[in-house]
């Protein structure tokens, strides 16, 4: 579950679909509750306790643009960066994914020590750069179903 209160449209979820988990995007916040589109193009309305926030894993920040990063310059000694634009996600450890740095040029870095959720680093995102952190559209220009 996520919050009310933390929830902005643009935001990717998980919300449930005909008894199956899928991925969406909030297209709308009104009286307490949540529109998100599907990967059909569909839109629901949820309650927010039924909307649940996406792990951050290395296929979602690939969805989102980001490349990885091994250099030590970048990623440091022991770590593993993700890099979009003067964006960059640096895990200091490359096996912990509960401590990271979120680092952007002309910004104070922001040290975060919980796993993040894709629409935590969303927010972030814009906070730090003033740019939306949006996936690009399928070919069809639709969201695509999750696995």
């Amino acid at each position: 579950m996520i919050p009310y209160k933390d929830l902005q449209v643009g935001d990717w979820v998980y919300v449930e679909v005909e008894n199956e988990r899928l991925e969406g995007q909030v297209e709308e916040l009104a009286d307490g509750q949540v529109c998100v589109r599907t990967y059909e193009d569909n839109l629901y309305w949820y309650e927010p306790e039924e909307v649940d926030p996406i792990p951050l894993t290395e296929e979602q920040l690939f969805s989102f643009g980001f490349e990885k990063q091994e250099n030590p310059e970048i990623a440091g000694p022991h770590g593993i960066a993700y890099v979009k634009g003067p964006f960059i996600i640096r895990y200091p450890d490359k096996q912990n994914r509960a401590h990271c740095l979120l680092i952007c040029h002309g910004e104070h870095t922001r040290e975060i020590e919980h796993a993040l959720t894709v629409h935590e680093l969303q927010h972030h995102y814009h906070a730090m750069t003033k740019i939306l952190l949006e996936k690009p559209e399928s070919s069809e220009g639709k969201i695509e179903k999750t696995a």
